[in-house]
């Protein structure tokens, strides 16, 4: 037909993604449109509000999700899941936008198996990126509507294990899956050419595994008491190449019609992170991470993806430990505040893309071995120049942790 032949340009342009010229209305921030979206990089509600560093962080009571070594420590099965809330309001150089959603932020068990050897067992399932936009541009003849949906998800096992007092390794395996659904409508003003809908969804699926290490206590090896409240982690996630399954349709006020279904592959790089902690007083963390990963060469059915970058993250953060022998509710709360910077994945118009967020929280007791973590990040993300748009960004977590006695051997005397 004449008019695909004139909407086959504007099919080339969607599904490239390369052009990042148009002004937000509505939806989200445009640049989850790149790569596989805004990854979420969820530790737990507690790394979140020490500005989401917490590779060297371990303890009894708490899942470690950046780092599978650091749930070697919990004493009774343990249940951790949240819920976040998320504010963003965007801005280019013509038009500002504002749109909220409320998401799951993901849900984990730990099992203790041996706590002698460090044996823990993790069940995770929690987001692992997300899609969600909408921008615009019009003219007298021609209004066109782009919109993006859907993500990635993350379903994990791991365990860990202390082959000595203070060192552990951690492992988990995971499974990443997920749909990203791009959309670009077209309406016209000419009543000759038919107004049409343009449709992209990719279905994501493969493995990879996270090896993770960490050593306390390090001033006990080097014969320093000043040291021994230091803590180092390390964390390394191996690249793996995901199936992608493709549909495109389009679909006018006449028909639909199925323009291509193809499989490819596209590639999850290597990331890596560096983490150290410090105990004050027996009560007062302070922590600080960094993190990498490879994005550059990352590629797309076998091309490599339009505006992405490689990705670095830095985060320190700090928290006040509640007092366990006090009548005072105020005193068994936790407080934590941190800051994070940084470098994305995503160069647009050969300008970076940085973010920078400061964060709060605390956690407040309610039973005797479980917690309400609260946890609120105020940020912002991109510039206004280029072309390009700045986010504002606000995100309040809630979180319930938990504990039960499950698989507990009794013996009889």
């Amino acid at each position: 037909m004449k008019i695909n032949s004139r909407l086959k340009p504007a099919l080339v342009v969607l599904c490239a993604l390369a052009v990042f010229t148009l002004p937000l209305v509505a939806g989200g921030s445009s640049y989850s449109r790149f790569g596989v979206g805004d990854l979420m990089r969820y530790g737990g509600s507690r790394i979140d509000a020490m500005g989401g560093a917490g590779i060297a962080l371990t303890g009894d009571g708490f899942l470690n999700l950046l780092n599978p070594a650091g749930i070697s420590k919990i004493s009774f099965t343990r249940f951790a899941g949240g819920f976040e809330y998320a504010s963003f309001n965007s801005t280019d150089a013509t038009s500002s936008g504002r749109y909220a959603r409320g998401a799951f932020k993901g849900v984990a068990f730990g099992i203790p198996v041996s706590r002698n050897d460090g044996v823990t067992l993790l069940l995770e399932a929690s987001p692992y990126s997300n899609v969600n936009y909408a921008t615009q541009v019009r003219d007298s003849i021609l209004q066109q509507d782009f919109y993006g949906t859907g993500g990635l998800s993350l379903l994990a096992i791991g365990t860990s294990y202390s082959p000595a007092k203070y060192l552990t390794f951690g492992l988990r395996m995971n499974y990443v899956y997920g749909r990203i659904r791009q959309v670009g409508d077209f309406t016209f003003s000419d009543p000759t050419f038919l107004n049409s809908e343009i449709e992209r969804s990719d279905f994501y699926s493969g493995f990879n595994a996270t090896f993770g290490a960490l050593y306390d206590s390090i001033g006990t090896s080097l014969n320093s008491k000043a040291l021994e409240p230091l803590a180092v982690g390390f964390v390394f996630s191996t690249p793996s190449t995901f199936s992608v399954e493709r549909q495109s349709i389009l679909t006018t006020s006449q028909s639909t019609d199925t323009t291509a279904i193809a499989s490819g592959n596209a590639d999850l790089p290597v990331a890596y992170g560096l983490g150290l902690s410090y105990l004050f007083s027996g009560r007062y963390y302070v922590t600080g991470d960094v993190q990498y990963q490879k994005w550059s060469n990352a590629r797309l059915f076998g091309t490599t993806m339009p505006d992405i970058r490689n990705s670095i993250r830095y985060g320190i953060g700090f928290e006040s430990l509640p007092q366990r022998d006090t009548d005072s509710f105020w005193k068994r709360i936790a407080y934590r505040l941190g800051f994070s910077y940084s470098q994305t994945s995503y160069s647009l118009n050969a300008t970076g893309i940085n973010e920078m967020y400061a964060t709060g929280g605390l956690a407040i007791p309610i039973g005797p071995d479980a917690r309400l973590d609260i946890g609120l990040q105020v940020g912002t993300r991109g510039t206004t120049v280029n072309g390009l748009q700045r986010d504002t960004i606000m995100k309040l977590s809630l979180s319930l942790s938990a504990s039960e006695v499950w698989f507990m051997n009794i013996e009889d005397e």
